[in-house]
C-alpha cells in the first residue's frame, strides 16, 4: 500500500524575493542554507536530477509547498517544523520524513534511501474515533 499523495514542504516562503535571495545564499554559502530540503534537493540550476528522476518514478501524485502556501492550505498543521514530507491517504496527512530526519540525512543519497524505506513500510494510521 502506498499514499494517495506525498507532500514536501520547504521551509523557505514562495516569492521571487524569496528564490533569488535564496539563490543568492546557497551560492555564497550552501553548508548554512537553512532549508534542509532544498539544500540536499536542489543545486544552483534547479532540482537535481536524481531526485527529480526518483519523485517521478513514485506511483502516486506528488505535491510542493512553501512554508507560507502551506500554512494557508493546511493551517492546523501550521506548528508543523519544516521542512517536512508527509503522507497523505483518505484526507488525512501523516509526517512521512521529519525536520529531523531530513536534516539528519545530510546527502542526497541518504534521503532517498530513507525516503525508500519509509515508503515501503508505510501504512496509514487508523482513523482516531472522535471525542463524545
Amino acid at each position: 500500500m502506498h499514499p494517495d499523495r506525498i507532500t514536501l514542504v520547504y521551509s523557505e516562503s514562495s516569492g521571487l524575493f524569496d528564490a533569488l535571495s535564496g539563490w543568492t545564499h546557497k551560492l555564497l554559502s550552501p553548508g548554512t542554507y537553512h532549508c534542509a530540503l532544498c539544500r540536499i534537493t536542489f543545486g544552483l540550476t534547479g532540482m537535481l536530477v536524481p531526485w527529480k528522476n526518483y519523485l517521478e518514478l513514485l506511483p502516486f501524485p506528488k505535491s510542493f509547498l512553501h512554508r507560507d502556501e502551506f500554512k494557508v492550505k493546511y493551517p492546523t498543521l501550521a506548528a508543523t517544523p519544516l521542512p517536512v514530507i508527509l503522507a497523505e491517504t483518505n484526507g488525512g496527512r501523516e509526517v512521512l520524513l521529519s525536520a529531523v530526519e531530513i536534516r539528519s540525512s545530510a546527502s542526497l543519497s541518504r534521503l532517498i534511501n530513507l525516503m525508500q524505506i519509509r515508503l515501503e513500510n508505510w501504512k496509514p494510521r487508523e482513523p482516531q474515533p472522535a471525542c463524545q
